[in-house]
């Protein structure tokens, strides 16, 4: 595409934006007014954001698909759109907090967070019924020219030259040194951050995705019970992918790969069994119990995402209810007693508990600017935790 095209195209996505965020606008405030019903309000903008391509236009974003794929993706995701915004249950679109946000921005930031779950589902589905008559058809279709060019792309892609030895072996060696300075200050969760941290370095992977903590402890007792679970999971997602016969796994197993490109899959299912192991062990496992100093930065940052009477306090018990979702009850160097720890993890109990009405309150907050819903937050909370206390290796000419 030619740089005069692409500016056309920029500009036309634009426009359609602009065109579709007035028309929901103004839907919305005849709901505020009371001139709509809720339903009727749905539907309205349902088939604005219908009309306006958005599903398709997002299905076309870093694609390397054929077309066939391309329009069933399209597809899809104009189905979970309509289902969204219909959906009155938390999750669902917020007709309250979209009046003061660009309804089409939500949408887009909903269908690319699930584009990679939905072409997974379509994948798995469509080389079922095609696995009925050929046992091979993603071999057939490379041979036939129909995919080359995309298939190759999204084969090739990656981080790094694999075919430089001398840099992967350099790598590996700054990625093991930087373990070995670690381990001995570190205990339990934070070393498994830490070999975890290694990997993804040694290797140049990204993290895996990061389910909530109800599917983590599903997942989590599925591969306590199963050694080489997890090496079984990546090695059939690069199966479902070639379009080779794979064993059944866990669907919520199989997501956690979504992140990486096939190369990256390829290299990990042809590592020692415990790398992935290592992997999925640390991204199920509960985080480290972050410093008291890394505590009063989190809280200092996340009452600064809100203004207005009470909600310092309320940022606080947002701070404390997603702290107890993802961290350990105490650290690992906690010398207090067993009644301490004992208070500490009947405490997180209670916040684990209270995590879903807390949330509910921090979004309807006039004037937080934590997300438009309870997805939106979760991820900016995450970021910042993140920034504080995320380990990542650090060699001599990086440092």
């Amino acid at each position: 595409m030619t740089f005069v095209r692409t500016a056309a195209h920029i500009t036309s996505v634009h426009l359609t934006s602009q065109i579709t965020d007035s028309e929901c606008h103004d839907i919305l405030q005849r709901h505020a007014d009371g001139l709509v019903g809720a339903s009727e309000t749905r539907r309205l903008i349902a088939e604005s954001l219908h009309r306006s391509g958005i599903a398709g236009a997002v299905s076309k974003e870093k694609t390397v698909l054929g077309l066939q794929l391309m329009h069933d993706l399209a597809t899809e995701m104009d189905e979970l759109l309509f289902q969204k915004v219909m959906q009155n249950e938390p999750g669902g679109f917020d007709l309250d907090l979209g009046l003061d946000a660009s309804v089409s921005g939500w949408a887009r930031q909903l269908l690319r967070a699930s584009r990679l779950s939905i072409l997974r589902n379509i994948q798995t589905r469509t080389t079922s019924k095609l696995t009925l008559v050929d046992p091979s058809p993603m071999r057939q279709w490379q041979d036939s020219g129909w995919v080359a060019g995309p298939y190759a792309a999204f084969h090739n892609a990656t981080s790094v030259d694999r075919n430089d030895p001398i840099h992967i072996s350099q790598t590996m060696e700054d990625a093991a040194d930087w373990l070995r300075s670690k381990t001995r200050h570190l205990r339990d969760s934070s070393k498994l951050a830490a070999q975890a941290a290694t990997i993804m370095h040694g290797y140049s992977v990204p993290a895996l995705v990061r389910p909530q903590i109800l599917e983590r402890k599903r997942l989590k007792t599925m591969v306590d019970a199963e050694p080489g679970l997890a090496h079984r999971s990546i090695a059939a997602m690069r199966a479902l992918i070639e379009g080779e016969p794979y064993e059944v796994i866990d669907e919520g197993l199989m997501a956690l790969w979504d992140d990486y490109s096939f190369d990256q899959i390829d290299a990990l299912t042809r590592a020692a069994p415990r790398v992935a192991g290592v992997l999925v062990d640390s991204v199920l496992a509960d985080r480290a119990r972050p410093s008291r100093t890394v505590l009063r930065s989190f809280r200092a940052s996340v009452r600064a995402l809100g203004k207005g009477r009470g909600w310092a306090r309320l940022a606080d018990e947002t701070c404390e209810a997603f702290i107890a979702l993802e961290f350990e009850a105490y650290s690992s160097f906690d010398t207090t007693g067993s009644d301490y720890r004992d208070e500490r993890v009947a405490g997180r109990r209670i916040a684990i508990l209270k995590a879903p009405a807390v949330f509910t309150r921090a979004l309807a907050f006039k004037g937080q600017r934590l997300g438009l819903n309870e997805t939106d937050m979760y991820e900016q909370l995450d970021r910042l935790i993140r920034s504080l206390t995320d380990l990542e290796v650090k060699v001599p000419d990086a440092a």
